[in-house]
């Protein structure tokens, strides 16, 4: 059939407005779940100072090479990715010692150098950052190759930005940094702190105006005051809260993941033992992510994975020869341990939204097993030769205190063998006896970090010293039973030595977190310190 040119005008308008209905009436967001995320969020807070663990447990919770070489291997499986952080970052605490302050700014310098080959995106600073000074911070932000973000800072802030966009898979993420660097009220030396809370909406609008439309914003103060601010501003899809100040060695506890209205919130555990990533799945035109990890699920399954976690140490425990469980307690602890595996399978990761964009969340501990990044590790190495190098001649003559009159030097363990034989082989049995030839081989007997707890005596009257370690090498009799030359003298006179120390001395001098994984348990390690002629 043939239609007048007249007819076929009507019959291709009415095709036009056919398809523009429909057009209209097509989902804005297209069902069907993703596979891969549009942006991979690689998060740290806290990182503090922290290149690596120290301690006596294997595959510890930490270290910045396997970090690196786990953002490696899942940037890959991501249509673009980030590294963020926020929080006190190049130094463990707000002021260095003088004595340690080139090999502290090394290790500064090291760390810098990873974050820039785990390529770091943007980082807020703590209050730790300006241990070194405002020109020290800005070369090392320079080492990172990322900007400082602090939005709400002026003075001597190491060069700090206040905003960043960048742009991933077609579209525009806005960065803004707000840091609260008050210790004691306090902020760092030419440092001026104005309000957070209006400098966070002021950098929202320079985002907007600047096409951001994914926003994020590193945070560096105190969680309460940072998530009191979060409540009331809105417009930001991640939020990423660090510590504004952090000091010494312990460890935190992870803190889970929550929503503020649509708002994540995110904060990892200090000293790099976990690097948290988030999956931003975008679909369509639609910037409010919804929740697809089910975090109250997750919550539950970060519980249940610590608690599978102590039933297999318990169970290893029990399993070994010679143990004092029971057999029924040890069958109530497998049953335990699978009773347990089926609540992780029933609280697994939820199927996601089925329209809208959505978010996912996981925390992976930082752990050996992850492997190395190449070059971080090369990088650590050359950092423990510097200070080796360096440590052996600028501490050479540094020598221990003499012992004040009335008092007993260290003797070393070659001396106590002559009268005290059995326990002495006992000793070389165990790993105590083996405590400084690890860091010899790994050229770290002269870091000030390290070597403390794997001499006798140090830095005590008649000890020994960073340097000074002759005849006092490894974990000896007088760590436990102190320094014995008067004993050696008078060797029937009993109040000149200690003959049982407490089981505290072990947590006091070496054995403390974080230099020991949350497994190891002094009631647990005391039949194995124990020996013929001590007790056992």
């Amino acid at each position: 059939m043939r239609l007048s040119s007249a007819s076929a005008r009507i019959v291709i308008v009415a095709l036009a407005c056919l398809m523009a209905a429909m057009c209209k009436r097509a989902p804005a967001t297209p069902a069907g779940a993703p596979s891969t995320p549009t942006v991979r969020v690689f998060v740290v807070t806290s990182l503090a100072g922290a290149l690596e663990p120290c301690g006596c447990v294997k595959d510890m919770l930490g270290g910045i090479d396997h970090a690196a070489a786990f953002i490696r291997s899942r940037r890959e499986s991501a249509s673009s990715s980030l590294v963020l952080a926020a929080g006190p970052t190049l130094f463990m605490d707000p002021a260095l010692k003088a004595e340690q302050r080139s090999q502290t700014l090394w290790k500064a310098e090291a760390i810098a150098a990873s974050l820039a080959d785990a390529k770091l995106v943007a980082w807020t600073p703590g209050v730790n950052d300006w241990a070194a000074g405002p020109d020290e911070l800005a070369r090392l932000r320079q080492l990172t190759g990322a900007p400082l973000l602090a939005a709400n800072l002026s003075g001597q802030t190491g060069g700090a930005e206040s905003v960043k966009i960048v742009e991933a898979q077609g579209h525009k993420l806005g960065i803004v940094g707000i840091a609260v660097p008050l210790e004691s009220d306090k902020a760092p030396a030419g440092v001026e702190v104005a309000d957070a809370k209006a400098a966070l909406e002021a950098a929202k609008q320079k985002l907007d105006a600047g096409g951001a439309r994914i926003r994020i914003a590193l945070l560096a103060m105190p969680r309460g005051a940072a998530m009191r601010m979060i409540e009331s501003v809105s417009g930001y899809q991640l939020v990423i809260v660090g510590k504004a100040v952090d000091r010494g060695e312990v460890n935190d506890a992870p803190t889970p993941p929550t929503l503020v209205g649509e708002t994540l919130v995110v904060q990892t555990p200090n000293h790099l033992q976990g690097v948290a990533v988030v999956d931003l799945f975008v679909r369509g035109d639609d910037m409010r992510f919804q929740d697809g990890s089910g975090l109250a699920r997750a919550e539950k399954r970060e519980t249940l994975r610590r608690r599978l976690e102590d039933l297999d140490r318990l169970i290893s425990e029990a399993e070994r020869p010679g143990s004092s469980v029971r057999p029924e307690d040890l069958e109530a602890r497998r049953k335990d341990r699978e009773a347990v595996k089926r609540d992780i399978e029933q609280n697994g990761v939820p199927e996601p939204p089925a329209a809208g964009s959505f978010f996912r969340y996981e925390l992976e501990a930082v752990r050996e097993s992850l492997g190395a990044d190449a070059a971080v590790s090369e990088r650590m190495k050359g950092y423990y030769k510097r200070v080796n190098d360096h440590n052996r001649t600028a501490f050479a003559d540094r020598k221990p205190a003499p012992v004040p009159a009335g008092k007993s030097a260290y003797l070393g363990a070659d001396k106590c063998v002559s009268c005290h034989g059995e326990e002495h082989k006992f000793w070389q049995s165990t790993n105590h006896s083996r405590a400084y030839a690890p860091l010899e081989t790994q050229e770290k007997q002269f870091n000030l970090d390290c070597v403390g707890c794997h001499v006798t005596g140090y830095d005590k009257p008649g000890g020994s010293t960073v340097t000074h370690v002759s005849g006092l090498t490894n974990i000896q009799c007088e760590v436990c039973h102190g320094p014995a030359s008067r004993h050696a003298e008078a060797p029937n006179d009993k109040t000149l030595i200690v003959r049982a120390p407490p089981k505290s001395l072990c947590a006091s001098e070496c054995h403390h977190p974080p230099h020991v994984g949350k497994d190891w348990n002094v009631e647990q390690a005391w039949p194995r310190i124990l020996g013929p002629g001590h007790g056992g």
